[in-house]
């Protein structure tokens, strides 16, 4: 297994763990509405981000070229059914699968290591800087 070290990553990154939400044989489209959203952040505190990894029990699976943050009650989920008092004060990314260049960086890799022990919260932004 190759693990993804600080000096390994060269974006601006948001982690987001789906490991409740995974399911053997998940479709594309339901993959990217279980990453995208719906998070209890705010949108500056993951604005910087360029990419998202998609995470499923310390491993990347997918990583999307994220094109802005909105309101979650404002994203459209085609995948997925949203309760809106949940999505209430949460939010959403919308972008798209990233070129395989960037793909290829960090598919297959574990960031198991970055989360400190019992970390709760599933979303968590790592700068190319923060090595």
């Amino acid at each position: 297994m190759k693990y993804l070290s600080f000096s390994d990553i060269t974006d601006d990154l948001v982690v987001i763990k789906i490991n409740q939400s995974y399911y053997e044989g998940i479709s594309a489209e339901a993959l990217y509405d279980y990453t995208r959203g719906i998070w209890k952040r705010s949108i500056k505190s993951v604005s910087v981000a360029d990419y998202a990894l998609s995470v499923v029990y310390g491993i990347v699976v997918e990583v999307y070229k994220i094109d802005h943050w909105m309101p979650a009650l404002e994203a459209k989920f085609t995948a997925r059914k949203v309760d809106p008092k949940r999505a209430a004060d949460r939010i959403a990314f919308v972008g798209k699968v990233a070129p395989d260049s960037v793909r290829n960086r960090y598919v297959g890799k574990s960031v198991a290591y970055l989360f400190k022990n019992g970390a709760a919260n599933p979303v968590t932004s790592f700068g190319k800087y923060s090595n």
